[in-house]
C-alpha cells in the first residue's frame, strides 16, 4: 500500500474524510455526513505485544482538579477514552495520591502538571487547562515538552484569551462548551492513532496497523455517539482501510485481530 510516510502539519486539522480520501483515494461522492446509528461501539479488549494505547489526558484546573468535583464530566471523558475495561487506578507521586481514571489525569497546580508531563514523557499527552493557568502552563509546555500533542482550553471567557493565545495557534485550541471539548479531544486522540496506523502499514507491520485502525474507529464512533459532535463523519472509509490491511494478512490473523476487539 503506497501511503506516505511523513504527514502533513496540518494532520490533525484535517477532516477524517479529507485524509482518508487522500491515502485511500476515497471517490467524495461516496463520503456522506452521517453516520448509522445503528453503529456498534468498539471496545479493545487487549492487544497484540507490539501495540499499546500510550495517549494520556492530563486535566489542570484549580476546581475542576479537586477529586470531588465535576465527577460526571471527569468520568465522561475518561470513559470515551478508555480502550480497556479496567478499574480506576490511583497514581502515587511525592507522596501525593493522584486520582488516575485510566487515561486521564486532573490536577490543580501548574507545579503538577509539569510534574506530571514530566513523568509521562513516553507518552502522547494532550493536554486541558483553564484559561488562567493556560496563560503561564502554554508556553513553558510547549518550550520542554515535544511530547504533549495538543492543548486544549477549557474557558466561560474565550474572548480574554485571544491576545496571548494567537502566538500558538498550531497547538491550540480553545472551547467553553464540555461536549464540544470532550468531542474534539476524543477525535483527536482518533487521528493520532490513525497516524500510527498509517506508520506501521508503511512499515509492513500490518497487525499493528489494523489493531490502531480499530483504535481510530473506536474513538471516532465514541465522538459521535456519546457526544453528538457537530464533526459528523461516515465510518465507510475507516472500515474500507480495515479492509485493506485484512487483505494483506492471513485469515487466522485476521481472526485473531478480531477475536480481540469486542462490539458492545
Amino acid at each position: 500500500m503506497n501511503i506516505p510516510s511523513t504527514l502533513d502539519d496540518d494532520f490533525y486539522c484535517r477532516p477524517l474524510t479529507s485524509l482518508l480520501e487522500e491515502y485511500l483515494q476515497i471517490k467524495p461522492e461516496n463520503i456522506v455526513n452521517s453516520v448509522s446509528t445503528e453503529s456498534q461501539i468498539m471496545t479493545i479488549q487487549d492487544w497484540s505485544e507490539d501495540v499499546t494505547n500510550d495517549h494520556l489526558i492530563i486535566w489542570v484546573d484549580t476546581f475542576i482538579g479537586e477529586n470531588n468535583t465535576c465527577i460526571e464530566f471527569k468520568d465522561a471523558l475518561a470513559n470515551a477514552i478508555n480502550l480497556i475495561k479496567d478499574e480506576i487506578d490511583r497514581l502515587i507521586v511525592n507522596n501525593e495520591i493522584y486520582p488516575l481514571r485510566r487515561e486521564l489525569i486532573t490536577l490543580r497546580t501548574i507545579e503538577e502538571c509539569l510534574e506530571m508531563i514530566d513523568i509521562n514523557r513516553d507518552k502522547k499527552i494532550f493536554l486541558i487547562t483553564s484559561g488562567s493557568l493556560g496563560l503561564q502552563l502554554v508556553p513553558r509546555v510547549l518550550n520542554t515538552f515535544p511530547c504533549v500533542e495538543k492543548i486544549y482550553i477549557f474557558c466561560g471567557y474565550i474572548r480574554g484569551l485571544v491576545d496571548w493565545a494567537m502566538d500558538f495557534t498550531d497547538k491550540l485550541l480553545m472551547f467553553d462548551f464540555p461536549n464540544d471539548l470532550f468531542a474534539r479531544v476524543v477525535y483527536d486522540i482518533g487521528m493520532y492513532y490513525m497516524e500510527r496506523a498509517i506508520n506501521f502499514s508503511n512499515s509492513n507491520e500490518h497487525i499493528s496497523a489494523l489493531y490502531y485502525l480499530y483504535y481510530c474507529k473506536t474513538l471516532v464512533m465514541r465522538t459521535i455517539h456519546i457526544f453528538h459532535s457537530y464533526l459528523w463523519f461516515s465510518l465507510t472509509p475507516i472500515d474500507e482501510y480495515i479492509a485493506m490491511e485484512e487483505s494483506l494478512l492471513p485469515k487466522d490473523m485476521v481472526q485473531h485481530v478480531r477475536h480481540n476487539v469486542q462490539h458492545v
